[in-house]
């Protein structure tokens, strides 16, 4: 799996870096192929905000989510990609 990870307006520590790679890798449960994400990580003074985009099944499927913290939203944002590779998980190989 090959993620970028981009942080605007701030530096983003190791252990933020780490632990979104960590979470996206989740994914690689419902895709046996090549799987590429980016990550992008926003902070405008107290709000925070998680864009993910996950190139799976020759498509891309995108989420983001807004918040105050970046260890309660990108858990959050890659159950809503789960969701989204399950669903286009059961129509490609489903019928």
């Amino acid at each position: 799996m090959k993620i970028t990870i981009a942080a605007r307006h701030f530096d983003a520590s190791d252990k933020l870096k780490d632990f979104a790679t960590k979470e996206l890798k989740r994914l690689n449960k419902y895709f046996e192929g090549k799987i590429s994400g980016d990550i992008i990580l926003e902070e405008n003074g107290s709000t925070k905000k998680v864009d993910m985009r996950v190139s799976a099944f020759s498509k891309i499927f995108v989420s983001n989510i807004d918040g105050a913290d970046f260890y309660k939203i990108i858990p959050k944002i890659v159950d809503k990609l789960e969701n989204q590779l399950k669903s286009a998980k059961s129509k490609a190989f489903g019928r």
